[in-house]
C-alpha cells in the first residue's frame, strides 16, 4: 500500500503544467510500418472478441460511427484513427488504449506485469511510516523568485508520497533515486490523465524509445514519450497528438528539454 501526505502550504494542484510547445513541427506523418504494426494489433483484439475477418470492417464502423472505406484503410494500414477515435475503439475492443496505438504495456488492463496500480490511500497527519515504505520527494513548478512570471522546477521536500519499497524494488527503482509529480493536462491521454500522480525514476536519464519520462522544459514541468533520432536529436511525443503535435530537438541544446527521469509508474483511476 503507497499513500500521498502533503503539508497545506505544499499543496497546489497546479504541481504539473503539461503543455503544448512554441517549438513544434506539422501533424504526425505516420510510416508504413507503424500503421502496419497498428493494424496487425487491431486485427489481434477483433480476433479475441470474436470477429470474423469479414466483419471486422462493420464492427469497426459500428463501434466509432466511421464510413465504412475509413474502417478498411485502418485494417489494411492505410491510415490510423485519431484520438477520439482510437478511445472508442479499446474501449469497445477492451484492449488498453495504449496498447492498441502504440504496442506498450500489456494488452489489458488487469496484467500483473504493468505497474499501474487502481487503489490508493490519501492520508494526512504524521502516521509513522512503516517498515515496508518510503517517502520520496514531490517534483513541482514554482514561480521564481524574481517575480516576473517565470517558473523553475523543484524537489519539493515539503510533500511526499509513501511508496511501498518492495514495489519499487519489482520495478527496479533505487529508493534514493525515486520522486514523484502530479499531472494537469490531456496530452498524455488515453495513458495518463488530468490528475494523475507519477512516479520517476531520477537514475534514468538516457532515452529508450516510447517510454514516458518527466522533463524539465525551461522551467515548465512536462511528461512526453522520447524517441531518439539521428545526429544526436530526439522526438518529444504526446499520446493525445492531435492537440499537441511532436517535437524535434537537439540534445543539449538551450532550448532542448532536459530529462528528469523516467516515468516508471502512474496511477488511474477507476
Amino acid at each position: 500500500m503507497f499513500a500521498f501526505k502533503y503539508v497545506p502550504e505544499a499543496h497546489n494542484r497546479h504541481v504539473l503544467k503539461v503543455k503544448a510547445s512554441p517549438i513544434i513541427i506539422g501533424p504526425m506523418v505516420h510510416t508504413l510500418s507503424e500503421r502496419d504494426e497498428f493494424a496487425s494489433r487491431l486485427k489481434k483484439a477483433l480476433a479475441e472478441q470474436g470477429i470474423p475477418d469479414r466483419g471486422q470492417g462493420v464492427h469497426l464502423k459500428n463501434l466509432t460511427g466511421v464510413t465504412p472505406k475509413a474502417a478498411s484503410k485502418w485494417l489494411n494500414a492505410e491510415s490510423m484513427p485519431g484520438q477520439s477515435k482510437l478511445v472508442l475503439i479499446a474501449k469497445g475492443l477492451n484492449v488498453r488504449a495504449e496498447w492498441l496505438r502504440f504496442g506498450t504495456g500489456p494488452m489489458r488492463e488487469n496484467s500483473k506485469n504493468e505497474l499501474v496500480f487502481h487503489e490508493a490511500e490519501f492520508v494526512d497527519g504524521d502516521a509513522p511510516l512503516r517498515e515496508d515504505e518510503v517517502e520520496i520527494p514531490y517534483f513541482r513548478e514554482v514561480e521564481m523568485a524574481a517575480g516576473d512570471g517565470r517558473t523553475q522546477v523543484i524537489e519539493n521536500h515539503g510533500a511526499y508520497m509513501r511508496f511501498s519499497l518492495p514495489r519499487l524494488a519489482r520495478a527496479g527503482v533505487d529508493p534514493k533515486q525515486a520522486a514523484c509529480a502530479t499531472v494537469t493536462g490531456d496530452s498524455m491521454e488515453p495513458a495518463i490523465f488530468d490528475g494523475s500522480p507519477i512516479g520517476i525514476d531520477k537514475s534514468c536519464r538516457h532515452i529508450i524509445d516510447g517510454k514516458i519520462y518527466a522533463l524539465d522544459h525551461g522551467g515548465m514541468l512536462r511528461v512526453k514519450r522520447l524517441y531518439r533520432l539521428p545526429l544526436n536529436r530526439m522526438r518529444v511525443v504526446s499520446d493525445n497528438h492531435i492537440e499537441y503535435p511532436e517535437e524535434v530537438y537537439t540534445l543539449g541544446d538551450p532550448d532542448a528539454p532536459k530529462i528528469i527521469g523516467r516515468v516508471f509508474w502512474w496511477e488511474v483511476f477507476a
